[in-house]
């Protein structure tokens, strides 16, 4: 029986690593190394993983999914005023430079590369989906069999709760704040959900509620009305970046995406009459009963 102490001292390692390679907030990071420096910069790693699958979620999701959009979060200093304050179309085209995915490479040597110095590289929406499947490894390794890990809003559940039931997970109201929308119940899977439900625009005339994304394909502020996307993948690193994507994606499209990717299932809660209208890909059902 492995002591919990140990594995407390274990979980604070993952964050500490995960941290040091990865966060934007730590000048000392890889990460800071790689958006201040202008020269190659070897990684590790940790960041090799959540790179490589940033590349095929990015690839996948066409562009939806962006670490380096985060330029676009700046310019507009997201804050509830965005679209009174016209930005200088100068200024996106000059951003536009810096940001997309296929800018940055790896190379043979593990070395990120990026064609403009000042491309700007956030993992934020990615790397706490990445730190939840380190500690699921963590806690498989010690051969922990009936577990569920939250981190930040992303979960990871394996076995069963009490009573031999599943997970009973609930999923936020993206409109009346403090209740829930519905309740799920999970096992064996990962569920992340993203959402703007503190910044919407109400629309005067018809009283719908719009979020603000940036289109990291356009750099224009994108309104829509997807007020939260949930996603259930096998790992939460993919359920993560999934999260995100969505949010700036065409709710058609992104069910037909997911519909052809084995394992990972979708609710969108859009707004509609004011209302949340569920949108919900064909495995959602299934796998939260």
């Amino acid at each position: 029986e492995i002591k919990e102490s140990i594995i407390k001292q274990k979980i604070d390692s993952i964050f500490e690593v995960v941290n040091n390679s990865m966060s934007t907030y730590i000048d000392t990071s890889i990460i800071s190394k790689v958006n201040l420096s202008d020269k190659p910069v070897s990684v590790d790693y940790h960041f090799i993983k959540v790179f490589n699958k940033s590349k095929e979620i990015w690839s996948l999701s066409k562009g939806a999914f962006d670490p380096t959009a985060g330029s676009f979060v700046n310019l507009y200093g997201l804050g509830p005023e965005i679209i009174s304050k016209k930005i200088d179309k100068s200024k996106i085209d000059s951003i536009m430079k810096i940001v997309g995915f296929d800018k940055v490479y790896l190379s043979n040597e593990n070395k990120i590369i990026k064609n403009n110095k000042n491309i700007f590289i956030d993992f934020n929406a990615i790397a706490k989906g990445y730190s939840v499947d380190l500690i699921k490894d963590l806690f498989e390794e010690n051969f922990l069999k009936n577990f569920l890990i939250e981190v930040g809003g992303e979960l990871s559940s394996k076995g069963n709760a009490e009573n031999n039931r599943k997970w009973k997970v609930a999923i936020q109201n993206p409109i009346e704040m403090n209740t829930y929308y519905n309740q799920i119940f999970l096992t064996d899977k990962s569920l992340a959900t993203s959402g703007n439900y503190r910044k919407f625009r109400i629309d005067p005339v018809t009283g719908e509620k719009y979020v603000h994304i940036i289109n990291p394909l356009t750099g224009d502020p994108l309104s829509n009305n997807i007020l939260s996307a949930s996603v259930i993948s096998d790992t939460c690193i993919e359920a993560d970046a999934w999260a995100t994507a969505l949010m700036v994606m065409n709710p058609v499209n992104a069910l037909e995406l997911i519909d052809k990717i084995d394992g990972t299932e979708i609710l969108l809660l859009t707004s509609k009459n004011n209302e949340i209208f569920p949108i919900k890909s064909k495995g959602w059902d299934s796998v939260t009963k």
